[in-house]
């Protein structure tokens, strides 16, 4: 009897345990990295926000915050036109919002050291990237301690939005992008031109479908917050093609249309455009699979520089040469129209400390320094270089 009343009461026990128990799902997602970020600090004013939770898992060795970096970027583009790029960090504790607080208000405490206004954005709201949250709870499993923030999507959809004219942001809804050598940018900008006899700037950057609707909320919402007027194009029309726009050079000055090319230089074949645009994913994976590189550089840029080379050398791209390790260690593709700066600097200041940098001014030397070296030798492949070079200077 008693022992009938055990096993009752054990079972009962266990049920119980069972029951209440959290899944393994909602436990890994508790631990997740708390942040903040900061525009470019070149400019006279420096905008900071934060600290939020990233919802991005604390359990990777790195933490790549580009897309939180990016956001903010967009808020901040949309609402005061800003150039450059914002950057994002963590505390010394990436799960304490005291800790990522801390340290944002030791930066900020150094910004205003070098005689620049400080803004503190408290009315900036994070949205969470679920790409980038994803994967960085998927690394644990198969990346190791690499966080690709796009999740290996392809960058198959193109959105655009201008800067503010006459207190006015127009944009357009992202559409499918599935050709790399088409730029509907082109068609964009003389559809502005005939509406809304548009004069300004614009931008039509391609990337996955899910953040690229999440950039371009951001945009909009500093837009909205500066008072700016946000107007939906409508674009593209009913019987828009992408295939009857110029080539695709992103990097191109986008208030002017594209040059056509020479007369007398010959279209490339078929066979070429296929070989340049079956390189373009594993261009960006080879950007992504260096730290430094991809921090450094603007890795979508690489991309594109990489499809243009082939396209203007037909002949080397039908020989297989150079191979994309090549074009990666040299300077044949431009990259240093491709380097980001405030990223790069961010890079080298943060990694300084486990790089035996404890003081705060040798952590600032790294940064310059890499940012400086990345400038004067612009080889993406020998980024990990430079700011292990950096690092070493500065320890002196």
């Amino acid at each position: 009897m008693h022992k009938q009343l055990f096993l009752i009461s054990l079972v009962l026990w266990i049920t119980a345990a069972i029951t209440f128990m959290p899944p393994h799902s909602s436990a890994t997602q508790s631990a997740t990295i708390w942040a903040w970020c900061m525009s470019d600090t070149s400019a006279p004013t420096v905008y900071f926000a934060g600290p939020f939770d990233s919802g991005m898992s604390a359990h990777t060795r790195t933490f790549n915050a580009l897309s939180l970096g990016r956001q903010f970027t967009e808020y901040l583009k949309g609402r005061y036109d800003i150039k450059g790029d914002a950057s994002c960090g963590r505390g010394a504790n990436s799960l304490d919002q005291a800790a990522a607080s801390q340290r944002m208000r030791e930066i900020m405490a150094q910004v205003r050291q070098q005689n620049k206004q400080i803004v503190e954005l408290s009315d900036w709201n994070y949205l969470r990237d679920e790409v980038a949250i994803k994967a960085s709870f998927d690394a644990q499993r198969t990346q190791g301690d690499y966080v690709n923030v796009e999740g290996g999507l392809p960058p198959d959809h193109i959105y655009c939005v201008t800067d503010s004219f006459n207190n006015k942001v127009y944009y357009a809804e992202p559409i499918a992008w599935t050709n790399p050598s088409d730029n509907p940018s082109v068609g964009y900008f003389r559809f502005l031109q005939q509406k809304y006899s548009f004069k300004g700037t614009f931008r039509c950057p391609g990337i996955n479908e899910p953040q690229a609707k999440l950039y371009l909320n951001a945009t909009l919402a500093g837009a909205r917050a500066g008072g700016k007027q946000v107007v939906n194009t409508g674009w593209p029309p009913a019987n828009f093609t992408t295939t009857a726009q110029a080539p695709n050079d992103r990097y191109q000055d986008n208030d002017q249309p594209a040059q056509r090319p020479a007369a007398n230089q010959p279209a490339p074949s078929a066979q070429v455009r296929d070989i340049a645009s079956k390189e373009v994913t594993p261009a960006l994976t080879y950007c992504h699979s260096n730290n430094a590189m991809q921090r450094g550089y603007d890795c979508a840029c690489l991309q594109v520089k990489v499809y243009d080379y082939r396209i203007k050398h037909p002949g080397e791209t039908l020989k297989g040469t150079p191979t994309l390790a090549s074009l990666f260690n040299g300077t044949v593709l431009q990259p240093e129209k491709c380097i980001t700066d405030a990223i790069a600097r961010r890079l080298a200041h943060d990694a300084a400390y486990s790089a035996g940098l404890r003081l705060p001014a040798a952590q600032d030397c790294a940064a310059e320094k890499f940012v400086a070296s990345l400038h004067a030798n612009p080889v993406p492949f020998q980024a990990q270089a430079e700011l292990d070079a950096a690092f070493k200077a500065c320890r002196r």
